[in-house]
């Protein structure tokens, strides 16, 4: 019981400090792992750990816009590593993923034989522009994305299907 307290307690804490940063109300979050070259990362103001190239953080939905969020430290040993070892500042990191233009979503629903590609209901590939510049990058969720894709896509700017 004192633990769902806890988890209650941080995620209300969570949402409160997020609209104190951003002005927008937290509806709900899906932890979620964004993968892209290093040319998308700098284009969309991320910074993956050195060597990497994902970023494991929050899918923040918000009431008409969708935000990655990327806490200060992905692992608590990762965090201990670095303090003792005067490495890199660990930040917090925030886009705004309504933000991107010409939106195309590619997500495939399960499929049979799920065990031969378990992380493909889980995987939803983003084809974007920001800034005039492509910008395509893969969300991989903990979950299957079926439930929660409409929630995704009615917060993102969706080019036109020819």
């Amino acid at each position: 019981m004192l633990s769902r307290d806890n988890t209650e307690l941080a995620r209300k804490k969570f949402f409160d400090q997020f609209k104190e940063k951003t002005g927008k109300n937290v509806l709900s979050v899906e932890f979620a792992t964004l993968t892209a070259s290093l040319p998308t990362f700098s284009l969309l103001e991320l910074e993956p750990p050195p060597g990497q190239n994902e970023l494991a953080g929050l899918l923040v939905f918000c009431e008409e816009s969708l935000y990655f969020y990327v806490f200060p430290t992905d692992n608590i040993f990762r965090l201990a590593m670095q303090r003792m070892a005067g490495d890199m500042e660990n930040k917090e990191q925030c886009f705004c993923l309504s933000e991107l233009s010409g939106v195309k979503i590619l997500y495939r629903p399960k499929k049979s034989f799920r065990f031969l590609f378990p992380k493909q209901s889980r995987t939803i590939i983003v084809n974007a522009k920001h800034k005039g510049e492509n910008a395509d990058f893969t969300l991989c969720l903990m979950h299957d994305a079926a439930p929660i894709i409409d929630k995704i896509t009615s917060r993102l700017s969706l080019s036109s299907q020819d």
